[in-house]
């Protein structure tokens, strides 16, 4: 299955477990969602991750992939 793309400054949601490509440059994430669990990766497989710090709601996201323990409605903007 190929690997779904971001677009930036759409609202989407990110399904469970379902791995995303981010935009090719350095952006922030923004959610409403109480607590989700967010983790990026540099590797399509996520050999490695890291978990991603919402602060109000946002964060910087460095990883070139991205998922979701849950789905969770975020917006992509550039920095």
């Amino acid at each position: 299955m190929p690997t779904q793309s971001i677009m930036m400054g759409m609202p989407v949601t990110l399904l469970a477990n379902v791995v995303y490509a981010l935009p090719p440059v350095k952006c922030t994430i923004f959610t409403d969602a109480a607590t989700p669990t967010i983790t990026t990766s540099n590797t399509l497989a996520f050999t490695t991750s890291i978990p991603v710090t919402l602060t109000a709601g946002q964060a910087s996201v460095p990883g070139l992939f991205i998922k979701c323990a849950a789905d969770t409605v975020v917006v992509i903007k550039k920095d």
